[in-house]
């Protein structure tokens, strides 16, 4: 990771009005968030999630807009494996600002996966991201599936096997690596090798 360099006249101000954006996206978001948990909406537009940060565009991320389908959310919140409460993703915006890891796709070439901090029941999110998605007559950053991530093992291989990690952050990785326990001394070795892979 480069250090940032010196800031130039007016970074600051720029700064302090994409902060300013980001939260009246946000505020957005979780009113629309409400809605949707009172049982009461008829709005099916894309929920909007902000661009990419600066991070996600360092991992080849286009700047276009990032989106969600109301009924994708709905639909991943019921689904049988991973079922999760819609609270659980107020202020998703923001959460997506500032990622704990960003992967590159097993599967997917034009898609990435991110570990983000919310949580369900102590278990962080996983957003996986297809980019350049047509919707419609525009191209977007399409949210593809979102739900909490408890099988630890996958992320773990992503990190220390198949070296999928595109972007971290240190402090945020450390603390979610220093959370995951288990029994099984597979697991156990790859906690302590992913360690030592984000340590150097």
């Amino acid at each position: 990771m480069t250090k940032p360099g010196t800031p130039v006249a007016g970074a600051k101000s720029e700064l302090t009005i994409s902060k300013r954006r980001l939260k009246d996206i946000c505020n957005d978001f979780n009113e629309r968030l409400r809605v949707i948990l009172s049982g009461k909406n008829s709005d099916y537009s894309p929920l909007e999630l902000g661009r990419p940060c600066l991070h996600f565009l360092n991992c080849g991320f286009p700047d276009i807009p990032i989106q969600m389908s109301v009924q994708r959310l709905i639909d991943k919140k019921l689904q049988a494996n991973h079922p999760f409460s819609l609270v659980s993703v107020v202020d998703m915006p923001e959460y997506l600002a500032a990622p704990v890891a960003i992967f590159q796709s097993k599967t997917r070439i034009d898609s990435k996966v991110i570990l983000t901090e919310m949580e369900d029941k102590g278990i962080n999110f996983v957003v996986a991201i297809e980019m350049q998605k047509i919707k419609g007559n525009r191209k977007v950053n399409d949210v593809r599936s979102i739900y909490p991530k408890d099988n630890i093992k996958d992320v773990l291989r992503w990190i220390g096997e198949d070296r999928l990690m595109e972007y971290y952050d240190k402090e945020k990785i450390l603390n979610w690596l220093s959370k995951q326990q288990s029994n099984s001394a597979e697991v156990t070795k790859l906690i302590k090798d992913c360690t030592k892979i984000v340590e150097k």
